[in-house]
């Protein structure tokens, strides 16, 4: 499997809920990178396309590395945004129920 393989999908962090993070390569919410603004992060795959991102628009390897060296795009973060970055990603996440992923809920 080459890096060249994967795709890349840009999702909201709403929708991490419904990651199967067994078909995709990020291995826990705790992996996933997450935009400047703090409301999108994106999940990678290779082969066959998870239901659960089908109808999403997918990214080349290239098209990705693009938009996260753009510094005019919601990827690109400066020393001096870290802390701020920090600080709003623990709000989001604290508020994210993450019923999808308790097994005890899906019976």
């Amino acid at each position: 499997m080459s890096k060249d393989d994967r795709k890349y999908v840009i999702i909201t962090i709403e929708d991490v809920e419904d990651v199967d993070f067994d078909q995709v390569l990020e291995d826990s919410p705790r992996t996933l990178v997450i935009s400047k603004d703090g409301n999108y992060t994106f999940v990678k795959f290779v082969g066959d396309t998870p239901s659960f991102l089908e109808g999403k628009t997918q990214y080349t390897r290239r098209e990705m590395r693009t938009k996260m060296q753009d510094p005019n795009d919601i990827w690109m973060t400066t020393d001096q945004e870290v802390p701020t970055m920090i600080n709003k990603l623990q709000d989001i996440v604290s508020g994210i129920t993450w019923d999808k992923l308790n097994p005890f809920n899906w019976l």
